[in-house]
């Protein structure tokens, strides 16, 4: 065979090959959604907030109370210690006040140390709750989203948002690319108790995102 009948051989093959995997490339169904946003306008989601406040609010209110003492502590330490510098009294009583002011003292380094465990208890069982929150309201829209993307025959989405929990986002979106968000949106909060639901954005999206 010719150098060159050889040489145009092989470029059909490239073409041929080029042109099989493009259209194999074309032939995947891609969309976008923004797992942050629709996390953020999820009725559900206003729900579970309020119940973490109310857990918070009550071990804010545990821990106010805690602290009220130790401030009184603080109160009765100082009227002792006045007691104990004042020089016109007598020693008797003074020696009496330096006792008490002792034992006080040992009570509020006590109190301090509840506080602070208290505190950081409190902390720690917010924050696993709010992160238990996101965690199961993440996997409730995952789920609806995978509802959605079999139901509209997609072979990938891609999340354009940074939700740690919803994987990573892409840099680049093409206007060509369908934005599922506002559809999801619409999807998660056809079922939510009416004035539930935030008003959304836009309607849902049927074709390319704008």
């Amino acid at each position: 065979m010719k150098l060159h009948s050889f040489l145009t051989l092989l470029a059909g093959i490239a073409l041929t090959f080029g042109f099989s995997q493009n259209s194999s490339a074309q032939g995947y169904k891609i969309a976008v959604v923004d797992m942050q946003e629709a996390l953020n306008n999820y009725y559900k989601t206003a729900i579970e907030v309020e119940k973490i406040n109310g857990l918070a609010k009550e071990k804010r209110a545990n821990l106010d109370e805690r602290t009220a003492d130790f401030q009184a502590l603080t109160s009765k330490m100082a009227e002792l210690d006045k007691i104990v510098r004042d020089t016109s009294r007598a020693e008797a009583s003074r020696q009496e006040s330096l006792a008490e002011m002792q034992r006080v003292g040992q009570e509020r380094q006590t109190k301090a140390k509840e506080i602070s465990d208290a505190q950081r208890k409190y902390q720690g069982e917010v924050l696993q709750a709010r992160q238990a929150m996101e965690v199961a309201l993440v996997e409730e829209i995952r789920s609806v989203l995978n509802g959605m993307a079999t139901a509209g025959g997609y072979d990938l989405v891609h999340d354009k948002s940074f939700l740690p929990k919803a994987n990573k986002a892409i840099v680049f979106v093409s206007a060509n690319v369908p934005d599922l968000t506002a559809e999801l949106v619409a999807t998660l909060n056809k079922d939510a108790p009416a004035g539930a639901a935030p008003t959304p954005a836009a309607a849902p999206a049927t074709g390319p995102a704008n």
